[in-house]
């Protein structure tokens, strides 16, 4: 089986709409300063769980065991990873959980849209 050039094109597509989603989430934080004082590690987890039970409901799946539950987990922290030239220390950083929330939003858009049509 080979990998034909429609598929790279794909692939390269897909990862762009991921990480412009997630930049997208860095410049809205960015924009409005006053969503930063809710933007905590507590907070974060509150949304996360509400995502994966709203989207449980609107598609009427079992949702928290799917790949598409921890998508915006793995390529929040390879992001930031890369972002952060392998420095573990700093994979946490003041980029992270804006990216992470954009990334968020997007995957509960296509998620839901796609449980829709």
């Amino acid at each position: 089986m080979s990998i034909g050039i429609w598929q790279i094109i794909e692939l390269a597509i897909v990862i762009g709409v991921f990480l412009g989603s997630g930049y997208l989430g860095i410049y809205i934080f960015k924009q409005n300063p006053q969503f930063k004082k809710y933007l905590t590690t507590k907070n974060v987890i509150i949304i996360s769980l509400a995502y994966i039970v709203a989207v449980s409901f609107i598609t009427g799946k079992i949702f928290a065991y799917g790949f598409e539950l921890y998508t915006p987990y793995i390529i929040t922290i390879i992001n930031s990873l890369f972002r952060n030239k392998f420095k573990f220390k700093k994979t946490f950083d003041d980029k992270f959980y804006p990216f992470f929330m954009g990334l968020l939003g997007f995957a509960f858009i296509s998620t839901t849209l796609s449980a829709i049509f």
